[in-house]
């Protein structure tokens, strides 16, 4: 990737709605500059700002705060232990007969001298590996824990905010009544109506392997804080508010969790139907300026078929016996983890056999795309489905963004209208400033009726 450009970077990295937070990064940013904006114009500006505290204050702990604590954690304690963080425990995993398969395959047919002399000493000590299970293990709960503290208070903090604004807000009000009641006082006309009184109102203003997937996939392991939110924010709800809360949260899971793929795959399907352009490959990948001649090799059919009629077993010895066309494509769209020259195999990382045959397949399509392409342009075949892989890529974050940002405030403004006659600010804030203006019109009568 050290050779693509940057728009190619970005595109790539929105692209991965499974294993990265960045197109839930971009989602959520959108969406809440959308949020804010729109309590702040359409409801209150009280509204507005809590709504800008938790939701940015939020996204920052969300997206940055377990990847933060990660790195912390591999740079202090992995150092500590003098352990290598880049190493997968996945390569650990025990076939049926209780043999590290995985590990003795990577060692046999790693070329690396150094990445084979740190498997070999993983392989032949039981307490290395028994260090990196239970150092990823305590990543992982160190950096979820504390992230999810960190939100908890956050949301807390936003409404004690709120109580002590209005607080001040009623403060100055009151000390701007007495202010006035005083120079009524001094006024001769006060004097000839002293005993009638005078009434001042205030009005408020606006299973082990289901685990290991969250241990593994910066995604699920989000979705664990997510669901941590959730619970926090339906506990520590005011009022009047819960309904909001569940509903808003039940957009934010359905459009950054559930739907992300499905959308992107309907997106792919209807290039493929109406467009006849298969765009399943990765961005990076049709981005790539190698990518034609690729494509022409002559014994990339071969390949093809030789790989996906192979077993796990055999896909991992093809791509380490073999640099040929189809194992350079599969390097370049990421699908076999390389080192930074990005022609090493990074023997370090989880190399799934099922991720490369997905490629494999995504490659065959669209080779055979091109096979069925009427115009029998290459290049223009490939700046297509590059082009309209982009789009739909982009497109799947506006629709999310849209549907989180701006359906779902709308909507709750629409509903709280109808509940409060009409009435648009969050019915948590309204009580709240209800409260305040009866303690400060009761402790501070003078206020009210100068005597």
């Amino acid at each position: 990737m050290s050779n693509m450009s940057v728009t190619t970077k970005i595109i790539q990295k929105l692209s991965n709605n499974s294993g990265s937070v960045i197109p839930i990064a971009a989602k959520d940013t959108l969406s809440n500059c959308a949020i804010t904006y729109i309590y702040n114009q359409q409801a209150s500006k009280e509204d507005g700002r809590e709504r800008a505290i938790e939701e940015f204050g939020t996204e920052v702990l969300w997206i940055g705060g377990i990847p933060f604590l990660k790195k912390l954690f591999n740079k202090t304690v992995y150092k500590l232990f003098k352990a290598n963080p880049n190493f997968d425990i996945r390569n650990l995993k025990k076939n049926s007969e209780g043999k590290l398969e995985k590990l003795e395959l990577l060692v046999k047919n790693t070329k690396d001298a150094g990445q084979k002399q740190f498997l070999e000493n993983v392989l032949k000590n039981e307490n290395v590996q028994k260090l990196y299970k239970r150092l990823h293990v305590a990543k992982f709960i160190t950096a979820t824990a504390a992230t999810l503290a960190g939100l908890s208070g956050l949301i807390i903090y936003k409404q004690k905010t709120t109580q002590k604004e209005l607080e001040e807000k009623y403060k100055k009000k009151m000390e701007l009544a007495n202010a006035c009641n005083k120079e009524i006082k001094k006024s001769p006309v006060f004097n000839m109506f002293q005993g009638r009184g005078a009434e001042t109102s205030f009005k408020g203003g606006g299973a082990a392997k289901f685990l290991s997937g969250f241990m593994y996939n910066p995604v699920m392991n989000m979705s664990i804080l997510d669901a941590g939110i959730t619970g926090t924010r339906l506990a520590l709800g005011r009022e009047g508010e819960r309904f909001e809360i569940g509903f808003k949260e039940g957009f934010q899971i359905l459009f950054i969790y559930c739907l992300a793929n499905p959308i992107q795959k309907g997106l792919e399907w209807a290039s493929e139907k109406f467009l006849k352009t298969p765009i399943k490959n990765e961005y990076q990948l049709l981005s790539d300026k190698n990518l034609a001649n690729l494509l022409q090799d002559e014994n990339l059919e071969q390949s093809i078929k030789t790989l996906l009629n192979a077993d796990d077993k055999g896909v991992l010895e093809y791509i380490f016996e073999n640099d040929n066309s189809l194992t350079k494509m599969l390097k370049i769209s990421g699908e076999i983890p390389t080192l930074k020259d990005k022609t090493t195999i990074n023997s370090l990382a989880d190399i799934d056999a099922g991720v490369i045959k997905k490629g494999v397949k995504n490659i065959d399509e669209l080779l055979k795309g091109f096979s069925d392409y009427k115009g029998k342009d290459l290049a223009a075949y490939l700046s297509k489905a590059k082009n309209i892989k982009g789009a739909s890529v982009i497109a799947n974050i506006l629709i999310g963004a849209a549907a989180i940002g701006i359906f779902q405030p709308m909507a709750n403004i629409i509903m709280r209208k109808k509940q409060n006659n009409g009435e648009s600010t969050n019915p948590a804030i309204k009580k709240l400033e209800k409260d305040m203006e009866q303690k400060f019109a009761f402790s501070g009568g003078s206020a009210a009726k100068p005597q």
